[in-house]
């Protein structure tokens, strides 16, 4: 089993420490666990931005020197891979590169929270929005672009949870927008970047997993690797939904995931 996305209580919103997070690992018998809290918000002055959402500036260097810590205790029980989770902000990125580029991480998670404006969990966001097919349509695919855009910024090997603008308003899964979703995924599989299949969805209104079922069959097709991201917040969420997960993948036609080490891909079997 493989994890490759989990938080812990730096970022102000999850339970747990680092070390918690291993242990369930251990626990559930996990061979390769990331260690993927949010990064600060690099791009803005203040030290502690959003202390809802994220760590301070200061206390980054901590996280990651602790996580290394973990790493080597535990490196004959599990492999433990340092990373973190950036949020995407068109043409704010240069903060984020720069320190990032100073620490030794296995990979970062790209993900797009915010979005024309607004969190995408806000569920205020959908008061103005149509219910209709085609205006829900338009928005998904806009967002599907912003993703696209994350890929192409090539700062991050993982994507993380690519429709989660569905998390609060579950009337958009199954909307079809297909020419923004294929755009997507071919632009995740040209930079050399993976797709995770996020398990996430459970703890919001839709329930569901991070993609549908049908990006997943189109990502299949298109060739974009994946990896699995339990997006855990508790550590009893570590590998949440694994076996479902693996089964769906398999019936599709994938057969391995990826992983990562120092930002070099390399696959493990699909169990």
């Amino acid at each position: 089993m493989i994890d490759l996305h989990t938080h812990h209580e730096r970022c102000g919103h999850a339970t747990g420490s680092l070390r918690d997070y291993v242990t369930a690992a251990l626990d559930m018998g996990v061979k390769v666990l990331g260690l993927s809290d949010h990064t600060p918000m690099f791009a803005e002055e203040a030290d502690h931005a959003l202390p809802p959402v994220a760590m301070p500036k200061s206390e980054f260097p901590s996280y990651i020197a602790e996580a290394l810590a973990l790493k080597e205790e535990f490196a004959r029980s599990i492999e433990i891979l340092v990373s973190t989770e950036a949020d995407f902000f068109q043409g704010r990125m240069d903060a984020y590169s720069r320190e990032l580029a100073g620490y030794p991480l296995d990979y970062v998670i790209g993900s797009v929270h915010m979005f024309e404006g607004r969190d995408i969990f806000d569920t205020t966001r959908w008061e103005t929005v149509e219910d209709g097919e085609e205006e829900l349509a338009a928005v998904k695919g806009r967002y599907f672009r912003a993703v696209a855009e994350c890929a192409r910024s090539g700062l991050f090997q993982v994507m993380g949870h690519v429709d989660a603008l569905k998390g609060n308003h579950p009337e958009l899964g199954t909307v079809p927008a297909p020419a923004a979703a294929d755009e997507m995924l071919r632009a995740i599989r040209d930079a050399g970047a993976v797709m995770e299949v996020n398990t996430s969805g459970g703890t919001k209104m839709h329930g569901g997993w991070y993609p549908e079922h049908d990006l997943l069959e189109r990502a299949h097709h298109f060739g974009v690797p994946l990896t699995f991201a339990s997006d855990a917040h508790v550590p009893e969420r570590v590998c949440d939904q694994y076996p479902e997960v693996v089964r769906v993948l398999h019936d599709i036609g994938f057969r391995t995931w990826t992983v990562f080490r120092r930002g070099v891909p390399r696959t493990v079997p699909l169990a």
